[in-house]
């Protein structure tokens, strides 16, 4: 009988905590499945039995090396990748499966391999496909399945390559029990949160110069920020200083925090604010804001305008301080609208954005594959 091997990327542990959103998703979506997921480390916080956790020795080794490592030629790169997944090619049969989440070197080095040995690969990209460290990999992967987390990097990568022929969406979902909404009694001051990485692309800065501009205008706001420079315990970094020099008064930044507390900050906000400068995939603390019940103000950037196709927020120009702060001052003065906007938040995550929906999404994926 065959079985799926999930592995994530050599930098995820397999953790709440520390893991990133490749081991949400995974944490999520096969929680109720059989398949074996393949990490770096892990942790007890998903509640996941040890049998259906491997830890896939060296692994680590190669996040700690990643930047030298990408920059070697490919005819040196591949004998190391060979190395550190013979434990995974030894534990394949034909048959199964292995999903590769946004590791298309990966797919490269063993797509030989699985046509002999008789199992099959599935690339997950999470982000683009046309990274110049990735896109040299893209003729390898013409006919193996990639799974694209928004229509935005599906399109991306086909424009650029119409030689994928096997391509498909699976969105990212949020936990409905874990964000969920409360009756939310009307403040004086209303809040604003922003919840991501605190690194330059994901735009708090420019969240912070939009309340500062609030502020010269009186306007009655408070702004949290929530984040590191990475997912879990993470190093206080150049541009973290500078968001401590540029803070207003009306802002404040209270480092990373994850699962429930990070829940409870979402039920106790009113605004939900993801300023990105980038084309950011498809990020999923948009999906637990609005699963949360909060309007959500975002850049008009990447997949960001799928996730708010079906009403519950409001898209800005990327990196455009005024036009943030000014529509965020229609829903600080207007909590009719708030509340309008929040309500088809949350109609819009059920519909279409919960873990349930992208389980239903992956296991249609999966019965075509075997089609």
């Amino acid at each position: 009988m065959s079985h799926i091997f999930h592995l994530l990327d050599e930098a995820e542990p397999f953790s709440e905590f520390s893991g990133g959103a490749i081991s949400r998703w995974v944490a999520n979506v096969l929680r109720s499945g059989k398949e074996t997921v393949i990490c770096q480390s892990f942790d007890d916080s998903w509640g996941y039995p040890t049998e259906r956790l491997f830890r896939l020795p060296y692994w680590n080794r190669c996040s700690q090396v990643h930047p030298a490592l990408y920059r070697l030629p490919w005819r040196m790169q591949r004998p190391i990748y060979l190395r550190v997944l013979r434990p995974i090619i030894e534990r394949l049969k034909p048959g199964d499966i292995l999903y590769i989440h946004n590791r298309p070197e990966v797919a490269d080095v063993l797509r030989d391999i699985a046509e002999q040995r008789g199992f099959r690969l599935v690339l997950h990209m999470h982000n683009s496909l046309l990274h110049p460290f990735t896109r040299k990999h893209i003729p390898a992967l013409g006919h193996i399945p990639i799974v694209f987390c928004s229509g935005f990097l599906r399109n991306e990568a086909v424009s650029a390559h119409p030689s994928l022929l096997r391509t498909h969406v699976v969105y990212n979902g949020a936990d409905s029990d874990k964000f969920r909404v409360c009756s939310r009694t009307r403040k004086p001051v209303p809040q604003i949160i922003f919840a991501g990485r605190l690194v330059p692309y994901k735009g708090a800065h420019v969240l912070m110069d939009a309340m500062r501009i609030l502020e010269r205008k009186g306007v009655s706001a408070k702004c949290t920020i929530v984040g590191g420079s990475a997912f879990g315990k993470s190093r206080y970094t150049r541009y973290m200083r500078k968001l401590e020099r540029m803070r207003p008064a009306n802002t404040e930044l209270i480092g990373y925090r994850a699962g429930s507390e990070f829940a409870d900050l979402l039920r106790n906000a009113d605004i939900f604010c993801c300023p990105s400068i980038w084309n950011d995939p498809f990020p999923m603390t948009c999906l637990e804001a609005m699963s949360s019940g909060l309007p959500v103000v975002a850049s008009k950037i990447g997949g960001i305008p799928e996730q708010l196709a079906h009403g519950g927020g409001r898209l800005v120009a990327p990196d455009d301080k005024e036009e943030l702060a000014s529509v965020l001052q229609q829903l600080i003065d207007d909590h009719s609208y708030r509340e309008k906007l929040g309500t088809e938040a949350l109609e819009a995550s059920h519909n279409h954005f919960l873990w349930a929906n992208t389980g239903e999404q992956y296991s249609s994926f999966l019965r075509e594959l075997a089609s």
